[in-house]
């Protein structure tokens, strides 16, 4: 059981990566302190060989002048001896301490200097005592640390894992909160984004389901009506089937094809497809577009176009999306607003902005209105589906813009505002 447990403790990341941290600490911190150790050993030893060959030169001067070697000091020895068959420098391990000897042939004999280590020895000794004491309360101190680094990670992964597993068990509502300001907790945010976002996309469905459903009951209901009642007089009266019902039928039909045809291209365009189509757009020249497609229609419905542009930006998009954006608005103006009314398009630099003189729509109502299928109560007489500023909010999600919706010009109407990315130029 025990090894069980100890099994399942070491497939945690966040243990394992600690063990192999404190291995290359360890590692690490062997080589550093050997290397210390054996520069500290070689530089005490250097430092002896060079006052035993300071020694040798004043003894090699006093020989030649004729006089006796000088006198050593405690710890120091010379003399002249035999050849030893050793010259240079050499330990004698077996004098009763260590001794430290260097040997050189003179004419008037062979030179033997030695010095005793033995302090030099304890000194080296103490520094590795002390050095191995360093580095086993280094590698304790590393040890716990690296454990208590790992258990707290541990415990933030497991509170994200815990999180998670929640989300899939459909709790969408459920947030991952951590402590601190570093890698862990940028990814807990994001989850918790993501999180946030599937529950909005979870509660837009059911509401475009509620709508689809109150949306398609109506025109579903009526061409029932028109088939039940041609139905009707064809058995019980012999009545033949006219052109005007087939052609109402179809109406109703029509409609609901239509419905589904806007959902399905609000689809694709959520789903980021065109952004194959993306291309340096000018929003100059695509106002002319608007403005040569558009006019004729807004004057034969009895309104007015009007084009304000200053410093036109180009942006990076697609040509058709933004034309349809730009119709749908237009579409909008002219539905809602009253006769005679003028319908304003503007461009600033990278702006784009729609203004009716309409009704407008309640500031509470805002965000409401760019769901799909949502229509106001008054509208919901219209023939409308509750589709062009969904889709219009779609294309400027696309194209990583932003919608806003706002009063129009002295309070009255309605404008609608896309504001492009920093990235456009002028």
């Amino acid at each position: 059981m025990f090894l069980n447990r100890f099994r399942s403790l070491f497939r945690l990341s966040a243990l394992r990566q600690a063990l192999i941290l404190l291995t290359l600490f360890s590692m690490i911190s062997v080589a550093a302190w050997g290397g210390t150790y054996w520069l500290v050993q070689r530089e005490m030893r250097r430092t002896v060989d060079a006052r035993l060959s300071d020694r040798m030169e004043l003894a090699v001067k006093a020989l030649a002048a004729g006089e006796a070697l000088p006198t050593p000091d405690d710890g120091e020895s010379a003399r002249l001896t035999g050849d030893t068959g050793r010259f240079g420098f050499w330990t004698d391990p077996e004098q009763g301490a260590e001794t430290r000897y260097l040997q050189r042939q003179t004419p008037q004999g062979v030179v033997l200097l030695g010095e005793n280590t033995e302090r030099q020895e304890e000194l080296r000794h103490i520094l590795a005592a002390g050095m191995q004491l360093s580095l086993l309360g280094s590698l304790l101190a590393a040890g716990l640390a690296a454990m208590w680094m790992a258990l707290r990670a541990q415990k933030r992964l497991n509170m994200i894992t815990d999180g998670l597993a929640d989300v899939a068990r459909g709790q969408l509502d459920r947030r991952i909160n951590l402590e601190g300001n570093d890698d862990l907790n940028l990814l807990a945010g994001r989850i918790n984004a993501t999180t946030a976002r599937l529950e909005q996309a979870m509660t837009d469905m059911r509401v475009q389901s509620s709508n689809i459903a109150h949306d398609l009951r109506t025109p579903l209901a009526r061409l029932r009506a028109e088939i039940e009642t041609s139905l009707t007089r064809l058995v019980e009266n012999g009545r033949a089937v006219t052109e005007d019902d087939l052609g109402e039928a179809l109406d109703q039909i029509d409609q609901i094809t239509g419905t589904f045809e806007a959902l399905l291209r609000l689809a694709r365009i959520e789903s980021g497809a065109g952004r194959a189509n993306f291309v340096p757009v000018s929003l100059d020249e695509l106002t002319d577009r608007v403005q040569e497609t558009f006019d004729p229609v807004v004057e034969e419905a009895g309104h007015r176009l009007a084009i304000e542009k200053v410093a036109p930006a180009s942006v990076h998009g697609d040509p058709d999306l933004l034309m349809q954006l730009l119709a749908n608005l237009i579409q909008n103006a002219l539905r809602y607003g009253p006769m005679g009314q003028t319908v304003t398009l503007r461009c600033h630099q990278a702006l784009l902005s729609v203004s009716d003189e309409g009704p407008g729509i309640p500031f509470e109502e805002h965000e409401r209105v760019l769901q799909p299928l949502y229509q106001l109560k008054t509208d919901r007489q219209d023939e409308g589906l509750g589709l062009g500023l969904s889709l219009v909010q779609a294309i400027a999600e696309l194209h990583e813009a932003e919608l806003s919706l706002s009063d129009g010009p002295n309070g009255h109407g309605l404008t609608a505002t896309i504001r492009f990315p920093s990235q456009a130029t002028l």
